[in-house]
Parts: structure tokens; sequence; C-alpha cells
């Protein structure tokens, strides 16, 4: 495996370390890949990544458990910045036959988040080598980003403290954005997601004596066409909103008008105000037709994740070294997306930014959106996200 050729990314400035580090990066990241680990199970990711870290001359310590953290001290006054990877896998069994395929069924890195974790050890051994003139860099190695509140039990367990963390940054290889090009905003960029849980009671009967019951899986038919029109007829169209059933759960058997009814939504939304509204709304619409219907319900409203919100001073310092990297052309603005990123935990406490760096490539088959079973990325791009990271922590490091 060679250090990736100028040719490979044509117009595109990477320096020399970052080509010649590229056959590391691409060796870690397919050595991730096919010991993938899920949520804050990340035993022996964490190993390995403490492991690298020492061959670099770096001092790991655990944090949450199957978390990693590692410093680099100037010993001079200056910031602290963070950088931060997600190192946790999804639970879903690998389709792809590339030959460095997950050698665990059911588990897979679908997210990218081996992608993730190789570029920032390629950044942390280089900061490493050539040292760093003031401050320090703060190196977070984060599980449990799918679902299982990485982010918040790491900040739980001090990960901003000893010393403060001043400023952060984190990236997302992204599969909805081809090779070449960066995407960065300011302002939110990544949507807060509740998670509502409803119960149905209604009242069973025979299936050919519907008039003897209350029914529930009827009442929540009405309640899934109805919250349709929470999103059209509440939000103002300017601004994003969505409101998904993804389960519902009724009956067992055909002859039966069950008792109860479960459903199951996902909720997401860029701006409080929105947020508030479609909150009232969801009552008001499950409570008011239940009651209609002879029903009542229990509803389970939980807030998940808060949204993303880059600052701007720091999204303005990492769209400047991605322009010089890829050229102005190929960095956009129309970073919105209503998926969702626990990074917004670390943003909620201390100003950063959340880039997005493209690896789609349908040349090379890379054309599987994020948690796919057939998901895979361009690694050429991980030279990109190598050198931008690398970047925007110089940057962070002089300016803040």
């Amino acid at each position: 495996m060679s250090a990736i050729k100028e040719s490979l990314l044509p117009g595109v400035n990477i320096d020399e370390v970052t080509r010649a580090a590229q056959p590391d990066v691409v060796s870690n990241r397919r050595y991730l890949h096919e010991h993938p680990e899920v949520g804050m199970e990340t035993h022996e990711t964490a190993t390995y990544i403490e492991k690298q870290l020492t061959s670099y001359g770096l001092e790991a310590k655990r944090c949450a458990e199957t978390g990693v953290i590692s410093m680099i001290d100037s010993g001079a006054e200056g910031p602290t910045v963070m950088l931060r990877a997600d190192i946790d896998a999804l639970p879903i069994t690998e389709e792809n036959t590339h030959g460095y395929e997950s050698k665990t069924v059911g588990k897979m890195h679908a997210c990218g988040h081996d992608t993730h974790t190789a570029m920032q050890l390629a950044v942390s051994r280089r900061l490493k080598e050539e040292g760093i003139s003031r401050g320090r860099i703060k190196l977070l190695y984060q599980p449990g980003e799918e679902g299982h509140h990485g982010a918040q039990k790491m900040i739980a367990d001090s990960a901003l403290k000893g010393p403060d963390v001043t400023v952060c940054y984190g990236q997302h290889i992204w599969a909805g954005c081809p090779t070449g090009k960066i995407q960065i905003s300011a302002g939110p960029v990544m949507a807060a997601v509740d998670t509502v849980h409803i119960v149905i009671h209604g009242k069973g009967t025979h299936a050919a004596f519907p008039h003897g019951g209350n029914d529930p899986i009827y009442c929540g038919a009405q309640i899934v066409t109805a919250l349709q029109s929470v999103v059209s007829r509440n939000i103002d169209p300017l601004k994003s909103a969505v409101i998904t059933v993804s389960e519902f759960h009724a009956g067992t058997a055909h002859n039966i008008i069950p008792p109860f009814a479960k459903l199951t939504m996902s909720v997401r939304v860029f701006e409080r105000d929105v947020h508030q509204i479609l909150k009232r709304r969801i009552h008001e619409v499950v409570n008011g037709i239940a009651d209609s219907l002879g029903c009542n319900a229990d509803i389970d409203y939980s807030h998940e994740q808060v949204a993303t919100v880059n600052d701007a001073r720091v999204a303005e310092l990492v769209r400047e070294e991605a322009i010089a990297i890829v050229g102005a052309e190929n960095v956009a603005d129309d970073q919105q997306t209503m998926g969702a990123e626990d990074f917004s935990d670390f943003l909620a406490e201390v100003p950063g930014a959340f880039a997005f760096v493209g690896a789609a490539n349908t040349e090379k088959e890379c054309i599987y959106p994020h948690h796919h079973p057939k998901f895979n990325i361009d690694e050429d791009a991980m030279a990109i996200g190598n050198e931008l990271m690398y970047r925007v922590a110089k940057r962070l490091l002089a300016e803040y």
C-alpha cells in the first residue's frame, strides 16, 4: 500500500506529510472496519487506539470506561483545543466483499466511525511529532455515538475538564457528498431528536363484533394520519421539521381486536420554537383522537439529542481551511440535515464546529448511504479529512 498519489486527488492541496501518512490511515481504518464494536462496548477498539497512541509517544487514559483521551501539551499558555472522533459501529450485518469486511456477524462500521478514528490517529501522531508552540490539544475517542449518549457520558466523566476545553472540532465522512467536496455551515446543521412512545388503550373484543369494543388499531391509524398534518399545517413552511411514525405494534390474531396498540415515532427539528409547537401538537392530536374514539393514550416523550449548532467564528475558520484544500467551488454551506449527531452535546458546552467531508465515488461503487449493509467510502477522502483536521487544529491553537 503506497502513499497517496497526486493524480488520485487532482486539484486537491494536501501536503506531503498527509500523503505519506495515507497507508497508515488506510491500514488503521481497515483493521477497525474488520473488528467493529457497538455502543459503549468498544473495549478492544479502545485498546487498539491506546496501543497506537502509545506508539506515537502519547499517554492515553480511559474516560467513560471505553472512551480514550490523550493530551499534547506545549507547556505554554494558550487554548485547549479538543478534537473528537467517534469509534463505535452499528448492529448491522455487512454485505460488502471488498476483502476487509467485518469479521463479526451482526456488527459493522456502516457510518464511517472507523475512518474518523483512523484520521484522528494520523493527526494525533503528526501533532505529537511536530510539537505545538502554545496551548494544548485534547484528543477524544468517543464510544456510543449511535444512540448510546456517549458524548454525555464522557462529559459526565470530566472529558471537558482538566484542563477546561476552550474550543472543539469534529468531522464526519459523508456518503451524500462526492470525494473532493466539503460541507461546513454556521448555525444549526444537524437536528435535535425526540423519541415518542405511545400506548393506546382501547377495549378488546371479537373481530366479528367491533361494536362491543374500542379499537386501538383504528385509533392508532387515525393518529398516524393526523400527525402528518402537524408539520404541513402548524409549522412555518420556511422551517424544517419531521415527524416519522416508525413502529406500530398491535394484535395477536386475525379474529381479535386487541386491547391496546403501541406506536413509536421520531421527531426532528432545528429551532426551539418549532420544537415546542411539535411537542404540544403531538400531545393534543394523540389525546384528542384517542378521546374521541373511546380510547386513552399514555405518551412517553423523551428528548434524545440537542441540535448540532456550529459556532459562526469556528465555522468560518474551518471554511477557510477547506477552501485552501479543495477550492472555493468545492466548499458548500448547504450542510443542514435532519440526521442527528451527539457531537452536539460538546457544542452545547463549548464553541466549535462540525464539518462533512465528502466520500462518495460512483466509479468505486461507494454509493450506498450511511447505515446501509453495503455502505463504503472512497478511502482517498480520508487524506482530505486528515489534512482538514490538522489544519483546523493548528488554526484554533493560533487564534484562540
